[in-house]
């Protein structure tokens, strides 16, 4: 499994605008093979987009898509960025859960 962090730097103010466009995705990525799940953080200038995918190539499959150019051309997002997207990619090494497992 792999988790893809990207770090969207935003004007201030602007962070909730941000994460309610993550919400009003219409789950384009939700239904693509290979996800495995979404965190959208935020903290003040910055919002922090987690995603998991079963593998490398799920990834690259949802990059090179329709639907991942579905979701990425509505306009106007621009304007609430302060800065570039600063994308990385981990290798999920351990997972914990509640249980300890």
């Amino acid at each position: 499994m792999i988790a893809i962090f990207n770090s969207l730097p935003v004007k201030a103010g602007c962070e909730d605008e941000v994460v309610e466009r993550f919400s009003g995705s219409r789950g384009n990525v939700q239904g693509f093979p290979g996800f495995v799940s979404m965190e959208v953080l935020k903290s003040e200038g910055e919002v922090l987009v987690i995603t998991r995918w079963e593998s490398r190539e799920a990834f690259d499959g949802w990059v090179g898509s329709e639907e991942f150019k579905k979701a990425h051309s509505r306009g106007g997002a621009a304007e609430l960025m302060s800065g570039r997207p600063k994308m990385s990619t981990f290798e999920v090494a351990l997972e914990r859960g509640p249980d300890g497992r």
